[in-house]
């Protein structure tokens, strides 16, 4: 028994430093890409926004998909205002989340982008009067990110609102960040 109660607790221990060490290398490459986006100028910016739109306006996900979930860009972030507008334009339901409480997010439709407002964390999001929509109800959602791994585990801002969200629903899922 001694044997194996010590075998138990040097595996928990060299779980607990391999979570610790993942952790510093998710925080070290957070950090990381952050300072290379806040280093881009407002014309790589713009590049990179007309790059996105294009290379999610060519996917037949997107293409086929009734509703669609985007983001609001905050802190670097790629911003989607084509992919807005093009989405409103074809008729498609336009979805970006709303904070619902701490660790919390719900989708909500935007009619036009003039509708939202700045909610937490000073991120816009749709206004009180935006319907909620069901994540079973998304086809498609674009996935903010600021880094992703060759197998599409995403890195985000921290706070852990898309893993929670994303568990719930079964829509086709686009990772954008910069490279």
């Amino acid at each position: 028994a001694g044997y194996d109660q010590l075998r138990g607790a040097l595996l928990a221990e060299q779980a607990r430093s391999a979570r610790v060490h993942q952790r510093m290398n998710k925080d070290e490459v957070r950090s990381q890409m952050r300072r290379m986006r806040r280093a881009l100028s407002a014309e790589a910016q713009r590049e990179a926004e007309e790059a996105v739109f294009a290379r999610v306006s060519a996917l037949s996900a997107y293409r086929r998909a009734r509703t669609v979930m985007a983001y609001a860009a905050a802190r670097g972030e790629l911003p989607l205002g084509r992919v807005f507008a093009d989405a409103l334009a074809a008729g498609k339901t336009l979805v970006l989340p709303r904070c619902a409480g701490e660790g919390v997010m719900h989708g909500h439709r935007v009619d036009a982008p003039d509708r939202l407002v700045k909610g937490a964390y000073g991120i816009l999001e749709p206004g009180a009067d935006c319907p909620r929509v069901e994540p079973e109800e998304i086809d498609l959602i674009l996935v903010p990110g600021t880094a992703f791994d060759v197998r599409g585990h995403r890195i985000g801002q921290g706070g852990g609102y898309y893993d929670r969200y994303l568990n719930r629903t079964r829509a086709v899922r686009v990772g954008v960040c910069h490279d």
